[in-house]
């Protein structure tokens, strides 16, 4: 292999000890997943509910509530399969130019990791299919009522055509890595729900082991396609989108929130039987932290382990001093309220290695 890609042998011998057994981990679960057996489990992080400890939160009767944790689940979730479907678009045609140019081997376990997020979409679908159905709505409600979609689409059409353009797709495989690592960071916090649904857990654990594994592709890759590089000026400019694209990704409210996000919020809420003027007040206040100038303490322990897990990636990187001070600043710049935190008021997420049931 060449010396770049040396580590995808190893995470291509716990992929090829896993594939036979997807349809076990992922779709059997879905498919058992009985809705009229809901109880009164939660599907998300409480915490990270969207507008949890709101004014329209406290407004909110259980039932209202626990429709607003799932409906924030099943937006989340449909948000993630419609990423992996944008990623896989552009992991088969770096797929496709390795097996041209490169190592096959590379170019096989680049594929492998479309088969395995066909799989998460899969799975998720039938699960949100059934949650919605139990409450009377459908996948078209659902998508209705999250016009941020479209910005997965725009994502693997920008780098598609910019890889087109350079003839390689350095740049989608540098800047991947917060993806990651945003989707790593809500998705431990939901297993660790103490109240989660135990058939969702089970599947959103068998989701993270995978998804880890992706993760340390996305972190090498990263920086072998920035030495990969020709030019001074291409790495700098990789850097900078780096740091923009790290910044604009968010983990509860986030300053930098466009029309997108306001409206997959309010229609949500809507969704919940919330009018659409107090949807459109409750998100106003909830941006501004007009009612919480704090996040609730999971949400800012997420947003701290985000910030961290993306400076110690910039430490790893083979640029200037001046560049990664940039980068670093640039990020933590956007998650200020747990960068300028002391550490004594804000805390620490610990992970334990995920292993998959016997």
């Amino acid at each position: 292999m060449p010396g770049d890609f040396e580590f995808i042998g190893r995470l291509r011998s716990v992929s090829d000890r896993d594939a036979l057994r997807m349809r076990e981990h992922f779709l059997e679960p879905a498919e058992a997943f009985d809705p009229d057996n809901l109880a009164d489990h939660t599907f998300f992080p409480l915490e990270m509910t969207w507008f949890y400890g709101e004014p329209v939160w406290e407004a909110m009767g259980a039932e209202q509530r626990l429709l607003l944790n799932r409906l924030s689940f099943c937006q989340s979730y449909y948000s993630t399969a419609v990423a992996e479907a944008a990623t896989n678009v552009l992991n088969y045609e770096a797929a496709l130019r390795t097996l041209i140019r490169e190592d096959a081997d590379v170019a096989l376990y680049m594929a492998r990791e479309v088969v395995e997020e066909t799989t998460h979409i899969e799975t998720f679908l039938i699960v949100i299919r059934k949650l919605l159905g139990h409450y009377g709505l459908t996948l078209e409600d659902l998508r209705a009522a999250n016009p941020s979609l479209a910005m997965a689409s725009r994502y693997s059409m920008a780098h598609s055509a910019l890889g087109w353009l350079r003839g390689d797709l350095d740049y989608y495989y540098f800047t991947r890595f917060p993806l990651n690592v945003n989707q790593k960071t809500v998705e431990r916090c939901t297993i660790d729900e103490p109240h989660m649904h135990p058939v969702v857990r089970t599947i959103l654990k068998n989701h993270a082991i995978d998804e880890a594994r992706h993760m340390q592709m996305s972190r090498a890759t990263g920086k072998a396609a920035l030495r990969r590089m020709g030019s001074r000026l291409a790495r700098n400019l990789a850097c900078v989108g780096y740091a923009h694209f790290a910044a604009s990704l968010y983990i509860g409210r986030h300053s930098r929130d466009t029309a997108l996000q306001r409206g997959t919020r309010t229609r949500t809420l809507e969704l919940c039987g919330v009018s659409s003027a107090e949807a459109a007040r409750a998100y106003d206040g909830w941006k501004r932290r007009v009612h919480q100038p704090l996040d609730p303490p999971l949400v800012r322990a997420g947003r701290r382990y985000y910030l961290k897990q993306n400076l110690a990636y910039v430490d790893e990187l083979d640029v200037s001093a001046r560049m990664r001070a940039y980068m670093k600043r640039t990020v933590a710049r956007a998650y200020a309220d747990v960068a300028a935190a002391n550490g004594e008021d804000v805390a620490t997420l610990e992970f334990e290695e995920l292993r998959r049931a016997s």
